[in-house]
């Protein structure tokens, strides 16, 4: 897939409930959940690289919604639900 800057990703799957991403993606924006004191890297509530895409909690990877997002530099991961 391509973001709207022309940048190629693609969602890869580690298990059957995990995914991370991966492309030419430089920049990266990250939130908290809401209602948090302060943001935790581990407990992330969207992610937004530049160019897109725009990526948060309960959007879809293949069918299945997004229940946590986590990121350790640069390296994104996503945990699915059912």
């Amino acid at each position: 897939m391509k973001n709207r800057y022309g940048d190629r990703y693609e969602f890869v799957r580690i298990d059957d409930n995990t995914y991370t991403i991966e492309g030419d993606l430089k920049h990266w924006r990250y939130g908290g959940r809401e209602g948090q004191d302060q943001m935790d890297l581990a407990d992330l509530g969207f992610v937004d690289p530049s160019g897109g895409p725009f990526i948060e909690l309960g959007m879809k990877i293949e069918g299945r919604a997004i229940k946590s997002i986590s990121a350790a530099g640069r390296h994104i991961t996503f945990h699915l639900g059912d």
